[in-house]
């Protein structure tokens, strides 16, 4: 097997780590370390969410250290959800994730609040009469250690939805169906 050489010089994009650390009633992104790596954008859409739309998405390289798909990377102030992390050589890691948009969430049951991703469903389209409303289908993609329940409310942003199912099968993250119907 060859040895894959990384040229020190291209690590010339200062990130940030973060890890999602629990307050009291909330959950927060927290710098972790900075670091230097080559950030790529790629032509092809991340798909992060198992059940919703990808977004763009970016390749990393940068110095092995401690990093898991629980942490999140700040990027020229942008916001990378990890997707995969690959040894690269026996230096440094080759890392994918989704720029995406964080938003601010909160279960008002628990008045926990906790940083989410929204994601629009893939539904296709399918229009079988004329319609006065429509039905706003999204996913929020949360940390596993944040649990809501179908049926209860959560709040993105100050706007409440209903969550009307959640999957838990991924070990890294918790995929949450929202819905709520809008007038046209």
């Amino acid at each position: 097997m060859a040895i894959e050489h990384v040229d020190a010089g291209k690590l010339s994009e200062r990130i940030e780590l973060l890890r999602l650390v629990k307050g009291e009633k909330e959950y927060r992104w927290e710098l972790l370390r900075r670091s230097w790596a080559s950030v790529e954008l790629q032509q092809r859409r991340n798909n992060f969410s198992t059940h919703g739309i990808g977004a763009a998405g970016a390749e990393l390289v940068l110095r092995r250290q401690e990093l898991t798909l629980l942490d999140a990377i700040r990027w020229r102030g942008q916001h990378l959800f990890l997707t995969g992390i690959t040894p690269r050589g026996r230096n440094h890691l080759t890392v994918t994730a989704a720029l995406v948009e964080v938003r601010a969430c909160r279960d008002p049951e628990t008045g926990l609040a906790f940083p989410g991703v929204v994601t629009e469903k893939y539904l296709g389209h399918r229009q079988e009469e004329p319609m006065a409303v429509n039905p706003m289908q999204h996913i929020l993609i949360t940390h596993p250690e944040i649990v809501l329940q179908p049926g209860h409310l959560v709040e993105v942003d100050g706007e409440s939805w209903p969550v009307t199912m959640v999957h838990r099968l991924d070990p890294w993250k918790t995929e949450y169906e929202i819905e709520r119907e809008v007038e046209l």
